[in-house]
């Protein structure tokens, strides 16, 4: 059996580190802390997605979090970041260098931010289910990108 998990920041904090501007290996060897049952998903999933927006106020938290598990233990290659909510495609292009030096996986593929995709879930449709052709097809490149990490 196959388990691919979610995680998310907005849960509770699963790394904490004091205020870093950049990554900084060093001080994030020191001070990261793994939520406890973040860590039990993590042992038993075989890819761990973390979706992502493109500020630095979600990609460092997230690339601290994935610090955080592979210090304790989980294998790196079970770790994938996906960009969300993203406006453009040079703003996805800036966000996933960023995610490239952290020497994590990352989704070439990532959603842009559209109300539509909300609305859909608002209906209690998946993003795939979207009547915009463009926009599915972007969706189904997600769910495409994350089972070749399989």
């Amino acid at each position: 059996m196959t388990i691919i998990a979610f995680i998310s920041q907005k849960g509770g904090p699963i790394a904490t580190i004091n205020k870093p501007a950049a990554i900084n290996e060093a001080k994030l060897e020191k001070k990261l802390i793994v939520n406890q049952a973040t860590l039990e998903i993590a042992k038993k999933a075989d890819l761990l997605i973390q979706p992502t927006g493109a500020s630095r106020l979600d990609l460092v938290p997230a690339v601290k979090e994935f610090h955080a598990l592979t210090q304790a233990g989980i294998n790196k290659k079970k770790l994938l970041f996906i960009l969300s909510r993203i406006s453009t495609p040079a703003e996805a292009a800036v966000s996933q260098e960023f995610l490239k030096k952290s020497g994590y996986n990352y989704s070439p593929d990532y959603l842009m931010e559209k109300a539509s995709y909300r609305q859909a879930q608002n209906e209690g449709k998946s993003i795939t289910e979207i009547s915009y052709k463009n926009l599915r097809k972007q969706a189904k490149e997600i769910i495409n990108s994350i089972l070749k990490h399989l």
